[in-house]
């Protein structure tokens, strides 16, 4: 498939496979991650998520008769289509509010009937697009099949100690499920703030918390359980003088809106944020830009004009397996990260094509984990006790890497972000498709 490889990788063949080469087992197991991501998001009291197969054959998550434009688009809108049959209904978060318009149907229809006024308002030029649920690295399927026990690294004392401490001075914002709320007796992430609980006065999500075990709360570990934990160990394997913060804008069933994304990015940057890493993405219905990612990123670049410093946003590409453009990946001001083998080959999962930068390897990445127990329906089963370490493949991984190698180039040549991500790209091999190839970490 692509050399060798581990036995633990030869294990996962079909469930890296493109998915018209994956056995029925294979395919039940994928549609049982959807539907439990489906159930996280009705357990959040908000409208139906649809399941729906875009114009490239790829599922992608619509919020059910909900529309999204920019403020200035919904004006043309009125003014040039009377509303459409449109009419506003609460944003709900305030870094978006006066930027983005959240729109359902006056007259409720079908949510087919939503789907086809949005592409016939994109065929006459409106900027306007579907609200999604933005899964983490693309195929919902890649991680929970792929936890598995890995070698202990070392203490992280010990780890920073073995060489200069990259990355100090540096501060890196991950925006994920959020970090594990008892700090590991290792070192490992003991640094990263843990903010239990939402502060009422701010009007936006404070907590960082991953609960684990909340969608639902039946003793195991939820499908996306320990994903913002382990990418914010990728992120200190590479960078361990960095300072990561985490933010927390999707749940531990993979459920978490654009509208959320977005407001943790604008969060991070105005926080303080050097790098920020989004191990997260989807494509959409139509290839249609995300709106609010779009608009946060406007927000981003004013916080910048006014400090006078650029921030750095790295994305994963995903994981269809095909060269169909991810958000927030595909924004020309993000850089994209594709996943490769540890020989730095292409792989036959990952997201590939011109809009991506950056790649690294994408298979068998070592990093800190969460205790529990997997559930068997999505993945090994397998138990994982005190301060564990564990193995996973997708480009959700690839791009902490990439987070923390602008991180360490920044303190290695004192320079900025952009001219550190800059020095990497002089410093990648060409790999058609995936961009200029970086050996960051090895695959285990």
């Amino acid at each position: 498939m692509r050399g060798p490889g581990s036995g633990y990788l030869r294990g996962l063949g079909r469930s890296l496979s493109p998915d018209d080469d994956a056995d029925e087992a294979v395919q039940r197991r994928r549609e049982a991650v959807i539907e439990r991501l489906r159930t996280g998001w009705t357990r959040r009291e908000a409208p139906e998520l649809e399941v729906v197969q875009n114009d490239y054959g790829s599922d992608v998550f619509p919020v059910a008769g909900e529309i999204l434009a920019a403020t200035a688009t919904w004006d043309d809108i009125q003014t040039e289509e009377g509303g459409a049959g449109l009419e506003v209904v609460p944003l709900g978060h305030p870094e978006l509010e006066g930027r983005v318009v959240r729109l359902r149907q006056a007259v409720p229809g079908t949510n087919e009937d939503v789907r086809e006024l949005v592409r016939s308002l994109q065929g006459r030029g409106h900027a306007v697009s579907m609200s999604y649920v933005t899964p983490l690295g693309g195929r919902p399927i890649m991680k929970p099949n792929s936890g598995e026990f890995a070698p202990q690294v070392a203490d992280f004392p010990a780890y920073q100690a073995a060489g200069p401490r990259y990355g100090e001075g540096v501060v890196v914002a991950v925006i994920d499920t959020g970090v594990t709320q008892d700090p590991r007796s290792d070192g490992w992430l003991a640094d990263v703030p843990r903010v239990a609980h939402d502060d009422a006065s701010t009007a936006h999500d404070d907590s960082n918390i991953d609960p684990l075990d909340a969608e639902p709360r039946d003793g195991w570990l939820d499908v996306y359980a320990g994903h913002g934990t382990f990418v914010a160990g990728v992120v200190a394997r590479v960078a361990p003088g960095a300072e990561i913060r985490v933010y927390k804008a999707v749940g531990p069933g993979g459920a978490g809106c654009e509208l959320d994304v977005a407001s943790a990015l604008i969060r991070a940057v105005r926080d303080g944020a050097h790098v920020v890493n989004l191990s997260l993405g989807t494509q959409t219905l139509f290839g249609e830009a995300s709106v609010p990612l779009g608009v946060a990123l406007d927000v981003v670049r004013e916080i910048e004009d006014e400090r006078g410093s650029v921030s750095v946003i790295v994305a994963s590409a995903g994981n269809y397996g095909d060269a169909v453009p991810t958000y927030p990946a595909a924004f020309g001001r993000v850089v994209a990260v594709g996943g490769l083998t540890a020989e730095l080959r292409p792989t036959t999962w990952s997201s590939r094509g011109p809009w991506v930068d950056i790649s690294t390897v994408g298979e068998d990445v070592v990093s800190t984990y969460v205790e529990g127990r997997q559930n068997p329906a999505f993945g090994s089963g397998a138990e994982f006790g005190e301060n564990p370490f564990a193995r996973w493949v997708g480009t959700s991984f690839a791009a902490p890497q990439v987070a923390g190698a602008i991180a360490r180039t920044m303190t290695e040549l004192g320079v900025s972000g952009p001219e550190a991500v800059n020095a990497l790209l002089a410093a990648g091999k060409p790999v058609a498709g995936f961009g200029k190839a970086l050996q960051i970490l090895p695959g285990a």
